[in-house]
């Protein structure tokens, strides 16, 4: 016999609660007050981080109300925890649905024997017989009788032996008992009075909660595309990023996306207008006064417009009195990046090298917040407490224009303080700030370059070849020696004729284990609402005919302290003859951090196979099975290298040591006589 019920009791039901509310709090919880992971390997000063301005970093906190909800939900999960887990204990200790014992209904140990069982029985009988006990209990009848009949089946259970054959083999005095499955719902639930809020739940949980966070989530991700710019702003970019387009028209081109002129000038309020005429003004002028040029084009629309003047004042710094305006304006300069990242793929899917580095570059100005036609100027401001009239006042000596970051180190210092520090420039605090920082400057060094095939000595038309680059980062305190486009003034050219190296040896084998990697920290770039890791990108283009050979690569992990060695898998040209490749190794974050060399490369006719070669390569031997079907078929084959010794030479043998034997059977037989 079987049945179904519910769980009267609610056990089950909290137990799969306390269950499904402990999936949920431990990785949570673990998540919430786990030790805060080690920062990423600093090399110095200046890439640890938390190089943020005051209102970076109240953009990067997170908000007071959500850190509030965070500690509430962990403290209430808990206490849930808590509760259901004593609720759980208690329906154990007191459940109806026990495993049968008869030594606990009697009172007495597993061990007992059969004496102390009947001496047990004797006495439990004698003092909870309905007779005796009915006149004193507050018990009903039926009760001392259910509990006298309980006590009988437990002694019965351990004496009679039939009666403890049931037990033993059902687990009940009774024998077997009818199969019992038990929903893990309490009555409540399915109470009909309850109906209506039950139903009300489920509607809300699988009917509206559900869809909606399947839509979210779905839309979401079909909406943008893995550089998480809209699909909208991608295709624009798609059909507007022509190869007439210049340095001067992206920040328009940028300005004109959804995210920038719809959803970031959205977000501006009426209580802003007069912020923003003021910024507006500033930014104007600010560009006029450093291009000559006006910022806005005529006919441009008002949300155009207010994006561009918001990421023209991101780029120059230019602070609005509104808090609100502030915000916008920065968060604004960290998703620029992104729409750098989507155009940068699009330009390079088109081969088109200048545009590429065009791009490439501005991203740089982005991620430093410095303007984009300020030279030397952009390149002094990523220094901390570095204005734009300092810059410019810099730049008037002769060793910074020519060299930059570099050149203002090798500045005297008597020199560099009086002209940086002082009643209109840094204090004594900030400039010793500036300075160190300039001292952990990572510039690139590009040490080497070369083509090499592995396991070959040239490089043949149309083979797969290696462009290998070895580079090491040169803070100038560590070596003050001055790069030229990331090369020192005294460098070897390693080079011949061309750029190519032999790839027998064994280290031209590409070996990640072995690529000098030097953990980096984190970048310098105090406006940037991101901390992000510095990298660096690596690529080669056919200057002369503007076209792009290898992609801009990323890699990371330079350091002073080792070589980091990368390769690079280019298919050399189709037709042999010098060709003239520009190799560049450039920085993601830094202005400055930049190398480039022109690398010649002379490729080879391709080596061709002559026809003897490839007849005894295509012919079998005759002593195999392709070749005795080949000579079936009347084709050509190659002779065996097996040497078989010839029958008649063998016959001839054995007629000569024949008559050598019947020589020495004479000879003895004269020697007898």
């Amino acid at each position: 016999m079987s049945g179904y019920k519910y769980d009267e009791e609610g056990g089950q039901f909290m137990t799969f609660c306390l269950t499904a509310l402990l999936a949920f709090m431990v990785p949570y919880t673990y998540r919430a007050l786990r030790p805060q992971r080690k920062t990423a390997t600093v090399q110095g000063w200046l890439d640890q981080r938390g190089h943020k301005v005051p209102a970076i970093q109240r953009l990067m906190r997170s908000s007071p109300i959500w850190s509030t909800l965070h500690w509430v939900l962990l403290v209430a999960g808990w206490a849930a925890i808590a509760l259901l887990f004593k609720k759980v204990v208690y329906l154990v200790g007191h459940s109806e649905h026990k495993v049968y014992d008869p030594f606990s209904i009697l009172g007495i140990a597993a061990s007992a024997t059969e004496r102390e069982i009947r001496r047990r029985y004797r006495k439990l009988s004698v003092e909870f017989h309905p007779d005796k006990v009915g006149d004193v209990s507050n018990q009903t009848k039926a009760e001392i009788e259910a509990h006298y009949i309980e006590i009988t089946k437990a002694y019965k259970a351990l004496t009679d032996e039939t009666i403890r054959k049931n037990f033993e083999e059902y687990g009940h005095p009774d024998g077997k008992q009818e199969m019992s499955m038990g929903i893990a719902l309490p009555t409540w639930i399915v109470d009909s009075q309850n109906n209506w809020l039950v139903l009300a739940v489920y509607g809300l949980v699988f009917g509206v909660g559900l869809p909606l966070l399947v839509a979210r989530w779905w839309y979401g991700t079909r909406s943008r595309t893995k550089d998480g710019v809209l699909n909208a702003t991608a295709l624009s970019f798609f059909l507007t990023l022509k190869p007439t387009v210049t340095a001067d028209e992206l920040p328009l081109l940028l300005a004109k996306t959804e995210e920038l002129s719809g959803q970031y000038v959205g977000k501006l309020r009426a209580s802003n207008e007069l912020a923003m005429a003021e910024l507006d003004k500033a930014v104007r002028a600010a560009y006029k006064n450093d291009t000559g040029k006006e910022l806005v084009p005529e006919g441009t629309s008002a949300p155009v417009a207010q994006a561009l003047v918001l990421l023209t004042a991101y780029l120059y710094r230019i602070e609005s009195r509104d808090a609100h305006v502030e915000q916008i304006k920065l968060a604004m300069g960290h998703y620029t990046e992104k729409l750098l990242t989507s155009l940068l793929a699009i330009s390079t899917a088109h081969s088109r090298l200048a545009q590429t580095n065009v791009i490439r570059d501005m991203m740089v100005h982005v991620v430093q917040a410095v303007p984009l036609h300020g030279g030397r100027v952009s390149e002094l401001m990523q220094l901390p407490h570095m204005t734009m009239a300092l810059a410019k006042e810099a730049v008037q000596l002769d060793m910074v224009a020519k060299h930059g970051l570099q050149g203002l180190w090798k500045v005297p210092d008597a020199e560099r303080r009086a002209l940086l520090a002082g009643p209109k420039g840094m204090s004594a605090d900030e400039y010793a700030e500036c300075m160190r920082a300039l001292g952990e400057w990572p510039r690139v060094e590009l040490v080497d370059a070369y083509f090499t095939v592995v396991g070959e000595e040239r490089v043949s038309a149309g083979s797969l070849m290696h462009l290998v680059v070895k580079m090491r980062l040169l803070p100038p305190k560590r070596d003050g020696s001055l790069l030229r486009a990331g090369r020192r003034l005294d460098a070897k050219n390693k080079d011949g004729n061309d750029s190519v190296r032999s790839g027998m040896a064994s280290d031209s084998l590409p070996d990640d284990a072995a690529a000098g990697r030097d953990p980096m920290g984190y970048v310098y770039a105090p406006f940037f609402a991101e901390e992000r890791k510095p990298q660096w990108f690596v690529q080669m283009g056919d200057h002369k005919n503007d076209h792009l050979i290898l992609t801009p690569t990323k890699f990371g992990d330079v350091g002073p302290t080792q070589m980091r060695t990368v390769h690079l898998p280019v298919i050399a040209p189709p037709e042999p003859g010098l060709y003239t490749f520009q190799v560049e190794v450039t920085s993601d974050s830094y202005l400055g951090s930049h190398a480039v060399k022109l690398m010649k490369l002379n490729v080879a006719e391709q080596r061709l196979a002559s026809p003897e070669e490839e007849d005894e390569i295509s012919d079998p031997e005759e002593d195999t099975i392709a070749g005795q079907m080949a000579l079936m078929r009347g084709e050509k084959v190659k002779p065996s290298n097996v040497e078989y010794a010839d029958d008649d030479d063998d016959d001839d043998e054995d007629e000569e040591d024949e008559d050598k034997d019947e020589e020495k059977e004479e000879d003895s037989d004269s020697d007898s006589d």
